[in-house]
């Protein structure tokens, strides 16, 4: 076997190649400050999935308070009325204790009248006002419920000639309309 001689070419050539095979090995190895594309990928999909379940959480509690707010503020409300109309009741049982029929006609008048007025106060109490039109007043669809027109030439036509039964409400919100007869021209 016969040894060839090197060239100072050839070994500077493959000193070269084996350089730039060193440096190409190299370069895909990352130091402290740079970081995988997909890692960081991963953990920031992982942060909005815990801001996600942080988020729903939140909304759920706040879903919660809402129901327990609700429920207590009807509570409330159902309790206010109840405490305004319990005198009234009591004075009922009170007159109910005696002996009714021994009473003359106007004593148990005045004793439905003295328990209409309380029961009026205590609903005026809650924020309940009587809607009670007079004569001449104007129709008023959400607060008055036409039943029958009445002829008659002292109220002008459409308007209020009288009122059948007063209605009630809350605050702007109609509970019951009065129940009323509407003027027509008489012929």
């Amino acid at each position: 076997m016969e040894v060839k001689p090197k060239h100072k070419q050839d070994d500077a050539h493959a000193a070269q190649e084996g350089a730039g095979s060193d440096a190409s090995d190299a370069a895909p190895s990352t130091t402290g400050t740079e970081s995988d594309p997909l890692a960081e990928l991963q953990r920031q999909v992982e942060e909005r999935q815990q801001a996600y379940v942080r988020v729903l959480a939140d909304f759920q509690n706040f879903q919660r308070r809402a129901r327990e707010n609700e429920s207590r503020a009807r509570e409330i409300g159902i309790s206010f009325v109840a405490r305004a109309i319990v005198p009234v009741l009591e004075n009922m049982d009170v007159a109910l204790g005696h002996n009714l029929r021994s009473l003359p006609a106007d004593k148990l008048a005045d004793g439905v009248t003295l328990l209409r007025t309380e029961l009026l106060k205590a609903l005026a109490q809650c924020g309940v006002d009587r809607i009670d039109p007079a004569a001449g007043d104007e129709f008023n669809p959400m607060l008055h419920e036409a039943v029958l027109e009445q002829p008659t030439s002292a109220v002008p036509a459409g308007r209020i000639a009288q009122c059948m039964q007063a209605g009630y409400r809350l605050g702007d919100v109609p509970l019951r309309p009065a129940k009323v007869a509407v003027a027509r021209a008489a012929t």
